[in-house]
């Protein structure tokens, strides 16, 4: 039987130093719902020793900059880039932030363009190192670094991300939370389609075929255009590590609101 043709070579463009963009999925969700918040961890550190609300509100602020391009005169950009994740417990008798996980990281992308089989395209490789951490202190600490390597595939209205990374076994991570990836895995992936009408559907996915599917996490997303620069946006998480503080915590949530971007 003969092979597919190779997907067509697809042009590399160089982005202007210092240009930020938005990076991953950038989203206000004022509805999100989380069916077994992790209690127990919290107790004795929420305003009036309140208990966690289910209803939350949740949202996400992800950017990136290039900082070098045309490294050495090939297509490859340093970039710096930041995350921030954080549950507001908004709805509850005294609000307050349960938490906030924050990612700054610094990355290498070679953008390839590379044909593959079947009408598939490798478009970029990217080797970084990043840190994410609670901001906590005392017995809620949790962080972590690694250094990684990802590969962006694309094919028609398909986009797949891939990323494997390694913990680096410090004293914070040795002192705070040494198992943490024994549930948060070595690597992810998402993979993502984007249909008519402007429509993305989403699956990301976290440890699970490493841990035989026992410590594992997902997340489906969909979002679809409101206006011009808006879209609307739903998420289904479930499995372990919703946030860093519950890294060894299994939980099922789900939240609509709005977002700026999707993958």
């Amino acid at each position: 039987m003969p092979l597919a043709a190779a997907a067509p070579p697809v042009a590399v463009t160089q982005p202007a130093p210092f240009q930020l963009s938005l990076y991953k999925p950038n989203y206000v969700l004022p509805l999100y719902y989380t069916a077994d918040p992790y209690q127990a961890v919290y107790r004795g550190h929420t305003p009036e020793n309140q208990r966690l609300a289910r209803t939350e509100f949740k949202f996400q602020l992800s950017l990136k900059v290039p900082v070098v391009s045309d490294i050495a005169g090939q297509p490859l950009t340093l970039y710096a880039a930041y995350t921030q994740r954080s549950y507001w417990q908004a709805y509850d008798r005294s609000a307050f932030f349960r938490e906030s996980n924050y990612e700054p990281e610094t990355f290498l992308e070679y953008a390839l363009a590379k044909p593959l089989a079947a009408g598939w395209s490798w478009q970029a490789l990217d080797v970084g190192a990043m840190h994410q951490s609670n901001g906590q202190g005392g017995v809620l600490e949790r962080s972590w670094n690694r250094i990684y390597v990802g590969a962006k595939l694309v094919r028609n209205a398909w986009s797949v991300d891939v990323k494997a990374w390694a913990p680096l076994h410090d004293a914070s991570f040795e002192q705070h939370n040494p198992d943490m990836a024994h549930y948060l895995g070595y690597g992810e992936w998402v993979a993502s389609y984007h249909g008519g009408g402007g429509q993305t559907w989403s699956l990301w996915s976290r440890n699970n075929l490493t841990s035989g599917f026992a410590r594992g996490a997902w997340q489906v997303s969909w979002s679809f255009p409101l206006t011009r620069q808006l879209r609307g946006y739903a998420q289904i998480f479930s499995g372990y590590g919703q946030s860093l503080i519950e890294y060894d915590h299994r939980t099922t949530a789900a939240g609509i609101g709005v977002a700026l971007n999707d993958w």
